[in-house]
């Protein structure tokens, strides 16, 4: 049981920081079309209950592209760029170590007691 919980939480940690660190690939490739889609997908005040779940799901999934887009998207293009690149390499290297981080202890901890 414990054994099961643990492999779809490690399948669940790495889809998550996947999907972050394809959110930078996407703005870093075809900025222009996802800040449309992220824009066109989020409510700027929102009222309903519908209208703070879109934005969640929306954040939780694009939230660290779009973030990183506005952060630099007051610098020129080549520079944006290049930062975007880099902001996506250490991304990529930090969610790598964060999840072997988590899913090693787990893993220890799941094979003493079986």
């Amino acid at each position: 049981m414990i054994a099961d919980f643990v492999y779809i939480f490690e399948f669940v940690l790495g889809y998550f920081l996947g999907i972050q660190w394809v959110s930078v690939l996407l703005f870093f490739i075809i900025q222009w079309a996802m800040v449309d889609f992220y824009k066109l997908g989020t409510f700027d005040n929102p009222k309903s209950i519908f209208d703070k779940l879109t934005n969640f799901f929306m954040i939780t999934f694009l939230g660290s592209g779009y973030f990183l887009y506005k952060r630099f998207s007051k610098q020129k293009w080549v520079v944006r760029k290049l930062s975007m690149f880099v902001a996506l390499c250490l991304q990529g290297i930090i969610s790598i170590i964060m999840y072997h981080l988590i899913t090693i202890p787990l893993n220890l901890v799941v094979d003493k007691f079986l």
